[in-house]
């Protein structure tokens, strides 16, 4: 049952994540996850203001809670038990909520930390390699982005939040079919 759930979750996830893009190219911040509001801040995109990520919306709320429930429907750990380390994984999205609602900022990267460790785990047990390698590659990509980001925008920075996160869309898609299998 927990794998269903998970798998709906993914799908929910992605869908998010997709419907980010509408939402930036159309100059709406607030329907748009944390992660399209940097790559527009850093590609110059309609002048994304940098404050835009100040603040609670829900749709990042939303996202850190669908892709904690991702990870989870992968307990007790993609081929052996591994409950610290799912454990860990599924906690940072989710911990992530309360913490971007105490500091408006802050939290959201716990979506990229949990999928390094389930990606991690991936590599570890060697099941669905190239499925792992791409969880953490698209963190590695996001989280240099995102913990880059400083008061001047940056096209390098852009490019690295563009090729993580279309590999973000592919990869939670890809959790929602090993889920579903």
């Amino acid at each position: 049952m927990i794998r269903v759930l998970g798998g709906m979750a993914a799908v929910l996830a992605a869908a998010t994540l997709l419907a980010g893009v509408p939402g930036m190219a159309l100059g709406r911040a607030r329907w748009s996850p944390w992660l399209t509001v940097l790559f527009g801040f850093n590609a110059r995109y309609r002048v994304t203001p940098r404050d835009a990520l100040r603040g609670v919306r829900a749709v990042d709320v939303a996202l850190l809670l669908l892709v904690g429930a991702t990870y989870a429907g992968f307990w007790p750990g993609p081929a052996t038990g591994h409950a610290w380390w799912m454990t860990l994984a599924i906690a940072q999205p989710v911990l992530g909520v309360p913490l971007l609602v105490i500091t408006k900022l802050s939290g959201r990267s716990g979506l990229m930390g949990g999928a390094l460790v389930l990606g991690g785990l991936m590599v570890v047990d060697r099941t669905w390699p190239a499925v792992a390698w791409l969880g953490v590659a698209s963190s590695l990509l996001l989280l240099g982005g995102d913990l880059g980001t400083t008061a001047r925008p940056s096209r390098t920075l852009a490019g690295a939040l563009a090729a993580g996160y279309v590999a973000l869309v592919v990869w939670i898609s890809l959790l929602a079919v090993l889920l579903f299998s």
